[in-house]
């Protein structure tokens, strides 16, 4: 496969063995997924702070705290009727996903919840992976990741992006490269917990050296898995408002090649791979793990391997039929007072699960 990228579509050697690795994986995933496997995704629309780059559905739970109680009660309430959904479709739980905004933004009460909500309406027993964004730093206490603990849950993110004090203070991080470090210090010492941590290369007033500074330091700390995100500047984020001065294409790239030449020399190999609009360089994001680490939900949602039952606001459901080459959307409500009203149509969508997949009425 690499090369044939390299003599048909003239890709360079080492981004045509990165496709190739990653293609791998994937291939070797679809071989062990059945057509009627599936994974659920639970968003939390909320974080500390909004960050700069950002462009997801997310709100400071500073300013919209007086949301979190109707959403987490109508949260329970769609997570009850996609369990039943599943059941009558006869769908089978491979892996699970809390993400958002930032889940750990929560109070240890409301995270608390919202695990529950999950281990009460699914069985998790036989799930391969079941991973909570603890994402900021500044959001983790020993007592959340002790509860994300003892929930069944298997794997952790706790994403500094850049370990350069400045540009967290610019993106509004409001935590420091320290944070980092403690946070991930009591996932280890709490225990259980694979660990994911994120990386942005082309960040506003970034620099080769800077990024090398935050690749080597993660690399001490030896995280089970370290993604490598290329900024993309999306219209929904401040950056895109405001004018700050980013790394060009070349120096991204720099930043980018190296992360893959240090990883690859301690012992990470690149797994997943996608790319998005507006990326600096026209470059791309790339999931590396230590062997056996793995992130399945990944490769299940990237290369559509099957479906993904999506709950919370924003959540996009992808039902998949690979076998017929069928895809099919269900989009909840985008933003958080939107889902908080929308009993009625988040019931709907239920059916649409079992009728998919054949299976008797949900009611």
């Amino acid at each position: 496969t690499a090369h044939l990228m390299q003599e048909d579509y003239f890709v360079s050697p080492d981004r045509a063995l990165l496709a190739a690795k990653c293609a791998a994986r994937a291939e070797k995933m679809a071989q062990n997924t059945g057509k009627r496997d599936m994974s659920l995704y639970a968003g939390i629309p909320f974080c500390a702070s909004r960050c700069r780059y950002c462009s997801f559905v997310s709100h400071s739970i500073e300013k919209a705290k007086h949301l979190v109680a109707p959403y987490l009660k109508m949260l329970e309430s769609e997570l009850r009727g996609v369990s039943d959904a599943c059941k009558s479709a006869g769908l089978n739980l491979r892996s699970i996903y809390i993400g958002g905004g930032t889940p750990t933004a929560l109070s240890n009460e409301e995270l608390s919840f919202v695990l529950g909500c999950i281990s009460g309406n699914f069985d998790i027993r036989n799930t391969d992976e079941y991973t909570v964004e603890g994402g900021r730093p500044d959001t983790l206490s020993v007592e959340k990741i002790r509860t994300i603990a003892a929930s069944g849950a298997t794997r952790i993110s706790v994403n500094p992006q850049t370990m350069n004090d400045d540009i967290l203070r610019q993106m509004d991080r409001r935590h420091t490269a320290a944070d980092v470090v403690r946070a991930i210090s009591d996932v280890r010492r709490v225990g259980g917990l694979a660990i994911n941590t994120d990386l942005i290369a082309g960040l506003p007033n970034d620099s080769f050296e800077s990024f090398k500074i935050s690749v080597d330091s993660l690399l001490e700390l030896r995280p089970e898995n370290i993604t490598v995100h290329t900024l993309a500047v999306k219209k929904g984020s401040e950056l895109h408002r405001e004018n700050y001065i980013l790394p060009d294409g070349d120096e991204t790239a720099r930043m980018v090649e190296y992360a893959m030449q240090a990883l690859g020399a301690a012992g990470y190999n690149p797994y997943y791979l996608y790319r998005q609009k507006y990326m600096s360089g026209n470059l791309e994001n790339v999931g590396y793990s230590l062997p056996g680490y793995e992130s399945d939900y990944n490769n299940y949602i990237m290369d559509e391997l099957h479906t993904i039952v999506s709950a919370g606001a924003g959540g996009v459901t992808k039902l998949i039929d690979r076998e017929n080459a069928r895809v099919e959307r269900i989009f909840n409500p985008k933003y958080p007072y939107e889902y908080n009203n929308a009993e009625e149509k988040i019931v709907a969508t239920r059916q649409k699960i079992v009728d998919f997949f054949g299976g008797e009425e949900v009611r």
